[in-house]
């Protein structure tokens, strides 16, 4: 008994060094099972890469003098504690794990931090003081006794050796085109950019590291011969759309796309916002519409999208907001000032935040108008927070209502932002005062609700100056929601009010097109914000070339209404495939699956491939636009 308790008592500092990394890997891995994504393949490796950085970093730090050794294993473990932490809160709060490229929009995602550790949950807690717990004594109880330098140099380079041979495990890597090339692990680990399958087919540290590599240091890639003839063929029929009964309809009158920030289909109620509700009512309302979540920054995503026709790019990491050096020749502003319309963007923050300056710039418009850059507010005050202000202001009112010339202009909303607390938000906590007296104390969904009706204030109005300014009958408006609530932090409330919130098509959101002279009508095919675009420039009667843009025009008679998911589901309006299966709706063949899989893989593909190489300066450079 004595002889075990002395051979405890000396492997005790190793295992304690071990502890940390076994942890966050298996606590991380069961945190992300309700990723949906599983493949034996994966499995081995994953394990295999998770080990030998474990023992890569161990046989470092133990190499080195004691204290040395100390201060590489706090750094090292301190960094993987770190990285654990940020992949299980982002996942749990967004459904994707955390990735380097979010860094680029850190001042973005920075209110989001304190929401999301106040409600990280009792059980994230306890996993988290364990890990810290098991890391500090490692630190305490560090091995005294030094390995041999070198065995561990010749451990390092075996490592290093097997590392570049794990990959070989997964299997084949199969051709971008297939159908189901998406869900394959070695596809998965080639490309990178899927950050919930990359995590689970290789392991914490090496999708770290690996994230690292391909986010900063990975190389542009030049197009291949096989690549740029997908290209060619993708965007190789240059007809024009073919007219329908809604071509022209809205021709020459002004057009306010206004993007609503967080406002989803369960909140637009008569009770609660009645003014968008009625609005809704007496327009052509979309009502099996999806803002999909794609990317980081899924805010600006949709504002990508409608303006540019493109989405952010699903087969590598990139952010939408990064391609402001690509040329959209066939963009939202340039077709509508082709047409002699001055188009114009507001919105309540500075040109920086999402480099919109210079995306918007990049797409064609006029300028960009934020309520920062009046002077009027500074950036810790309440009132530009207030969707209000974006009609109140008097240069904002100005533009929007001016009547010199025909005008695009496209308003983006901000009032329902997170943390939806009005003791820790102080807009909500204005609100709050302002309607209640005080700074009551109001459940999640409540305080979602008095910053919504702040949004149902302005669409108010808006409508009111339309009126007003002899503009109500010569204005169209183009209503959509960037993303659902996914920043709730009580999930519950969206599985109280969406029926599958547990799917992709928890994605469904508000959009609608209204105009005095257009009929109330609902619509109840499958879209997508990929399909705004096509569907107002029909409306307005502006010729344009389908095969320029991923989406369609919803009232074209071939409309496909098909909807895909960057996490690789697809809806056909009747059917949700979610990992090459059935997992609501009809049930359909094997064959109508690959077919429709196929067709979903092009599509993306060609979104992909024309962003990556810049398709159109290509094209354009070359004489064959």
């Amino acid at each position: 008994m004595k002889a075990f308790g002395d051979t405890m008592k000396k492997r005790m500092p190793y295992i304690l060094a071990v502890l940390p990394y076994v942890l966050t890997e298996v606590s991380l891995r069961i945190i992300l099972i309700d990723a949906r994504y599983f493949r034996w393949e994966m499995l081995l490796p994953s394990i295999l890469f998770s080990c030998l950085w474990t023992v890569l970093f161990l046989g470092v730090s133990f190499a080195l003098p004691r204290l040395f050794g100390r201060i590489v294993y706090g750094i090292l473990t301190g960094a993987t504690v770190v990285f654990f932490t940020a992949n299980a809160l982002a996942f749990r709060y967004t459904g994707y794990c955390f990735s380097f490229n979010l860094m680029q929009m850190a001042d973005e995602g920075g209110g989001y931090v304190l929401g999301v550790i106040k409600h990280m949950g009792i059980g994230m807690v306890l996993i988290l003081l364990l890990i810290l717990a098991s890391f500090v004594a490692a630190i305490v109880w560090f091995p005294t006794k030094r390995l041999p330098v070198k065995k561990c140099m010749v451990l390092v380079v075996s490592l290093l050796v097997l590392h570049f041979l794990l990959p070989l495990l997964y299997g084949p890597v199969k051709d971008a085109s297939h159908w189901d090339a998406w869900r394959n692990p070695a596809n998965i680990y080639r490309m990178y950019n899927d950050k919930n399958k990359s995590l689970k087919v290789s392991g914490l540290t090496e999708y770290t590291v690996r994230d690292f590599y391909v986010t900063f240091l990975r190389g542009k890639e030049k197009i291949s011969d096989k690549e740029e003839a997908f290209l060619r063929e993708a965007f190789a029929d240059r007809n024009p759309a073919k007219t329908n009964a809604y071509t022209g309809l809205l021709k020459g009158k002004n057009v306010i796309f206004l993007q609503l920030e967080g406002i989803d289909s369960w909140l637009v109620t008569e009770d609660g916002m009645p003014n968008l509700y009625h609005l809704m009512q007496e327009s052509v309302n979309f009502t099996n519409h999806y803002s999909f979540f794609n990317g980081g920054g899924s805010t600006f995503n949709s504002e990508f999208a409608v303006n540019t026709g493109f989405v952010t790019p699903t087969s590598y990491s990139r952010n939408a907001y990064t391609f402001n050096d690509n040329y959209f020749p066939y963009s939202m502003p340039r077709l509508f000032r082709a047409e002699g319309y001055r188009v114009e963007a507001f919105h309540m923050n500075s040109a920086a935040f999402y480099s919109r300056g210079v995306n918007y710039d990049c797409w064609g418009y006029e300028s960009y108008n934020s309520l920062l850059s009046t002077g009027r507010y500074a950036e810790k005050d309440i009132e530009h927070q207030l969707d209000r202000t974006l009609i109140t202001d008097e240069t904002f009112h100005a533009k929007l209502f001016a009547t010199d010339a025909p005008t695009v202009s496209y308003l983006i909303t901000y009032t329902p932002h997170t943390p939806f607390d009005v003791h820790e938000n102080p807009v909500a906590g204005y609100l709050s005062v302002e309607l209640y007296g005080q700074k009551k104390t109001l459940s999640e969904e409540d305080a979602v609700r008095l910053m919504a009706a702040e949004t149902d204030r302005m669409v108010g109005m808006l409508v009111d100056e339309l009126k007003a300014s002899g503009l109500y009958d010569k204005t169209v408006l183009v209503v959509f929601t960037d993303h659902y609530l996914y920043t709730l932090t009580d999930k519950d409330i969206l599985r109280r009010y969406k029926e599958f919130a547990d799917t992709d098509l928890v994605n469904v959101t508000p959009f609608f097109i209204w105009s005095s002279n257009l009929p109330a009508e609902t619509v109840t095919v499958a879209n997508s914000q990929t399909d705004i675009l096509p569907t107002v420039l029909n409306l307005m009667g502006i010729s344009y070339v389908p095969s320029r843009y991923i989406g369609r025009d919803i009232f074209a008679e071939d409309f496909p209404g098909i909807v895909f998911f960057p996490r690789g589901s697809i809806y056909d309006g009747e059917t949700y495939l979610e990992n090459g299966k059935v997992s609501a709706g009809n049930n359909v063949s094997e064959q109508y699956i690959k077919e429709l899989s196929g067709r979903v893989s092009d599509l993306i593909r060609k979104n992909d491939l024309a962003l990556k190489y810049d398709w159109f300066r290509m094209a354009d450079e070359a004489g064959q636009r």
